[in-house]
């Protein structure tokens, strides 16, 4: 090959790989386009979550819970507390282990209002703020079909919570194919 004709070939590669790298930067801003969108919607959607757990009267925990389809559209709220028409008084919220065996948690408070409404949650987005999934909502939210749980973190001191989430939901979520996000909020 003449020193001509490498010149060029040189020139072409150069061409080449700077088309590439053009290529591969394009792609990595159209997914950090696409992150910081679906960042946004997260945390949108957890600031609703945020807003419903304040209607709770718990005074403890306050636990709220929004499902979402793949349109972004709400399908669904929830926060824990007592079931419809049994009364929330305050000698009730403040007796532990009778308030344990009224709550409803959040986020089956939200299945109960789909299904009430005759809404599916099949392939939805549930974001919950508060506390880590226990494992019978985790069996429930599976079992409606949520294909997405979004929590603002994954870490907590009250209780047993931690490792209840780390033993027993989040496994099950895993092994049904839930995805789970944590926005590290």
């Amino acid at each position: 090959m003449s020193k001509m004709g490498a010149y060029v070939l040189d020139q072409q590669i150069e061409e080449y790989e700077s088309y590439h790298n053009y290529m591969g930067r394009r792609m990595r801003e159209a997914d950090r386009y696409e992150y910081d969108r679906d960042q946004k919607w997260h945390n949108r959607f957890m600031d609703m979550a945020l807003l419903i757990a304040d209607w709770s009267k718990d005074p403890s925990s306050k636990i709220g819970a929004v499902a979402v389809n793949d349109e972004r559209r709400i399908l669904a709220t929830g926060y824990n507390g007592f079931p419809k028409g049994i009364e929330d008084t305050p000698e009730r919220l403040a007796n532990r282990p009778e308030k344990h065996q009224l709550v409803i948690h959040a986020e089956m408070n939200a299945l109960m209002n789909a299904l009430y409404s005759g809404v599916s949650l099949k392939g939805a987005t549930m974001y919950v703020y508060g506390l880590p999934i226990c494992p019978d909502c985790a069996k429930c939210v599976i079992q409606a079909g949520v294909k997405h749980v979004v929590i603002p973190t994954d870490k907590t001191d009250k209780g047993e919570w931690q490792k209840v989430w780390e033993e027993k939901s989040l496994p099950m979520f895993k092994e049904s194919g839930v995805k789970v996000t944590v926005l590290g909020m």
